[in-house]
């Protein structure tokens, strides 16, 4: 038997979840070791695939391998959603044990396992797409799943809001205000051709229309936002800013993250493509590529690292990467999407680490349900609103 009919088999008995942790691992090498790789709409595909099981046949099974192994290979700029897709696919059923018990990071806190106990949780809604729309006049217009919207310069389909490319000749600037409320997320495509991906719990203030041969502006008033801007040399040169409560970041054609919560003491710049300039308190900061900057907000600090950019930015391609993420951060982040309170009972496990990629599309009872299979929690109870760790 050939190594490509190996693979074809251990896949296959992955698929039917006979495979031992070894040969789990071994899965995951062969994927990743793959010369050609999918690009997005085949990596949701295969996830919904494997949802799908125990109905899955091995005919479906084959046609996922023959996805991985034989698709073309997209631009370099596509890479990193094959990354996760790996992960991703190890998320589901009884796999995601193998992978996460193989993923902890032990922690300065000592915390004695007990055998969990089973809770019934209540159906908590998992986020959507879905925003709110506000116009300069100030009428508001919600928009969410099967609710389009369309307007002189703007149209939506429930999932992204696209203003038309127009530049306003004219010296007065209209804003409006999109904002994601916990629980959602959307698209925005702005004037200039710019597409902004707004996490839950997201406000942005941008104008319908820029002026022609001035800095194109808008403003994260709160929350994450992912920038794909459209380079300056289409549009005469003209820069793009973003301004947050504390710092302007100039650019003239590139792609970036910037995370400004509210209830954080710091703001997370991260650098994709391209370069920019970060403005604080009269300092000027550039960014490379795999780079970020963390503004300390409160002492106006600045930090700057190397890092995984895709771990930062994978919550736009539908998933939750947490590397060495401490249960508290990870629980911030699924109190947003979920738009439920996490308390702990005992602090000690605020503080235990956890390394693991998650789906946003999971229950958040499945995702707690992983947590619960570490180990480092003992069981979960639900009341109303509130998630309590114990």
């Amino acid at each position: 038997m050939n190594r490509s009919a190996e693979k074809k088999d251990l896949f296959l008995k992955f698929i039917k979840r006979e495979c031992s942790t070894e040969e789990v691992q071994q899965v995951v090498t062969d994927i990743k070791k793959a010369k050609k790789l999918s690009d997005v709409a085949d990596i949701e595909v295969i996830n919904d695939m494997l949802d799908e099981y125990p109905d899955m046949n091995e005919t479906q099974a084959d046609i996922i391998f023959s996805t991985i192994v034989e698709a073309d290979a997209p631009s370099k700029k596509k890479f990193y959603f094959w990354k996760y897709a790996a992960a991703a696919i190890l998320t589901i059923g009884l796999v995601s044990s193998y992978f996460f018990r193989s993923n902890l990071v032990s922690t300065t806190s000592e915390i004695v396992p007990v055998v969990a106990t089973a809770v019934v949780i209540p159906k908590i809604e998992i986020g959507t797409d879905k925003a709110i729309l506000t116009l300069e006049n100030g009428d508001i217009i919600p928009l969410e799943k099967d609710g389009g919207y369309v307007a002189d310069n703007a149209v939506s389909d429930g999932k992204e809001l696209v203003y038309e490319t127009q530049n306003n000749t004219k010296s007065e600037i209209i804003y409006n205000y999109l904002t994601i409320p916990r629980g959602g997320q959307f698209k925005l495509q702005l004037a200039d051709g710019t597409k902004v991906w707004l996490n839950s719990e997201t406000q942005l203030k941008f104008p319908v229309a820029f002026i022609k041969g001035e800095t194109r502006k808008v403003e994260l008033l709160y929350g994450e936002a992912y920038f794909d801007v459209s380079p300056s040399s289409d549009h005469n040169g003209s820069k793009f800013n973003v301004k947050t409560q504390v710092q302007d970041i100039e650019v003239l054609g590139t792609e970036f993250n910037i995370k400004a919560y509210k209830n954080s003491t710091a703001i997370y710049t991260t650098l994709v493509e391209g370069k920019v300039a970060l403005n604080s308190m009269n300092k000027t900061q550039y960014l490379i590529p795999n780079q970020q900057i963390i503004l300390n907000t409160e002492n106006q600090k600045l930090t700057i690292k190397d890092i995984d950019v895709y771990d930062e930015i994978s919550w736009k391609s539908g998933l939750f990467s947490f590397k060495g993420k401490s249960l508290k951060e990870i629980m911030i982040v699924l109190s947003r999407w979920y738009d439920i309170e996490f308390e702990f009972s005992n602090k000690n496990l605020e503080n235990v680490k956890f390394n693991g990629v998650l789906l946003k599309k999971q229950s958040l009872e499945e995702i707690l349900t992983i947590i619960k299979e570490t180990k480092f929690i003992n069981s979960y109870e639900v009341t109303a609103k509130k998630v309590i760790l114990k």
